[in-house]
């Protein structure tokens, strides 16, 4: 008997084609689908408590390399950073009271890109008029600094969230991650944007990897956080609705909590992201139910492979971001603090995403039905670069005077209505 290949069924890797990432939703350069669209909106560039008058600071996004600075002044300002008289790197400039002066001949610019003076020149230039340093336009809200680096006539107002508003006694910006090195322009993670954004919308991950992969991750379970019940693999399907939101994304996972007189209350847990790049997630470390959201967190593309997680909360307690950061214990230790066989046995998020590939390869995914917030993610981002291409506006680029923003996020319980969220 001959047999053939076409008899076989073996499911081995040999002859298959060549695997590809989607670069519609990945992409982020000058001129891509993507880096087009994601240029239609705010990002943040910097904290707005690192950004001193001290010395300038180096950003990549959207694989653009920029200088971010604040004059004496107290402007703050982005401009590339190479400079427009013999492209010198304006990291290495000097900051004075109205703008930033090149190391290599003194030139200085202000946060527009004015040449102000060309110090080695005649009458400190007499043409001086003529170089231009390019820019983008910022402003700082939130206890962080934004840039705009799209087109400047189709440029929107910055956006403004209800929850972060209107600061009560003691409150103020926490945007210190207590990560090293993203003190002022943020965290830099080695993979691309999307991995980590879309992560937001994965509600089984918490179940499997953070619990019973890896042994319970997160400080807090079964005490101030959500009960071991919340974890279960096998019940969890069953208990999570997906949404869509005036501004993105959602969705409500259940979970019953037993009351001292033997009744059973039920929760939800309700994260919610908004396009293009920012995630609200609830405090999974003390919950607090039925109360105000506070923070937001940003997965800003630096280029391709990487990205910075910029992260703001009103609070009064200066630790409240440290404790979220660093509430995910791997082996009851923080990730630096790892064996390599330890990241091995213990893994979490970064393990996970970050062994996907610097870009993961979309056509080899197999997806299920507990993608569905993945998909409905995908599907809104493809929306938003559709929209852009076919010279639409996309979701949430505002028009005129900027509204306040409503939240589907928080810890709800059943039958209570919550301050500041949406319905």
């Amino acid at each position: 008997m001959t047999v053939t290949s076409s008899d076989l069924d073996t499911g081995t890797g040999y002859g298959r084609p060549a695997s590809a990432h989607d670069a519609r939703l990945t992409e982020v350069g000058p001129g891509t689908p993507m880096g087009e669209a994601l240029r239609r909106y705010w990002h943040p560039v910097a904290s707005s408590s690192g950004l001193t008058s001290d010395l300038p600071h180096r950003v990549r996004i959207l694989s653009e390399d920029l200088i971010v600075f604040r004059t004496r002044s107290g402007r703050p300002g982005v401009v590339f950073e190479r400079c427009a008289h013999r492209g010198s790197s304006l990291y290495y400039g000097r900051i004075e009271e109205d703008g930033i002066r090149c190391c290599y001949h003194g030139w200085k610019f202000d946060v527009q890109g004015h040449c102000l003076e060309q110090a080695c020149e005649p009458d400190r230039g007499r043409r001086r008029d003529v170089a231009r340093q390019p820019w983008y336009p910022v402003e700082e809200r939130y206890g962080l600094v934004f840039v705009y680096m799209g087109p400047p006539e189709l440029k929107p107002p910055l956006p403004r969230y209800e929850f972060l508003e209107d600061l009560e006694a003691g409150e103020t910006y926490v945007t210190e991650l207590r990560v090293p090195g993203s003190e002022v322009t943020g965290a830099l993670i080695d993979f691309n944007w999307l991995q980590a954004f879309e992560n937001t919308m994965d509600p089984v991950h918490a179940t499997w990897l953070h619990y019973t992969h890896s042994g319970p991750q997160f400080d807090g379970v079964g005490t101030t956080g959500a009960p071991h019940s919340f974890y279960d693999p096998y019940a969890v399907s069953d208990k999570i609705e997906y949404f869509k939101t005036d501004h993105g994304v959602g969705y409500r996972q259940r979970y019953e909590v037993e009351q001292p007189d033997g009744s059973t209350l039920t929760r939800y847990w309700s994260p919610e992201v908004h396009v293009p790049n920012i995630m609200l997630l609830p405090d999974f470390v003390k919950v607090v139910p039925d109360g105000r959201h506070d923070c937001a967190l940003f997965d800003v593309p630096v280029d391709d492979t990487h990205y910075r997680a910029f992260m703001t909360a009103r609070t009064a307690d200066p630790d409240r971001l440290a404790r979220i950061t660093n509430s995910i214990k791997q082996n009851g230790k923080q990730p630096w603090e790892l064996t390599e066989e330890e990241h091995q046995r213990y893994p979490a998020d970064f393990e996970a995403q970050g062994s996907q590939g610097p870009i993961t390869q979309h056509s080899e995914e197999t997806l299920a039905t507990s993608d569905k917030g993945v998909v409905m993610l995908r599907r809104l981002l493809k929306q938003m670069v559709d929209d852009v291409e076919a010279g639409r506006t996309p979701q949430n680029v505002d028009s005129g005077e900027a509204k306040p923003r409503r939240t589907t996020a928080g810890h709800f319980t059943e039958g209570v209505t919550v301050p500041f969220s949406g319905s």
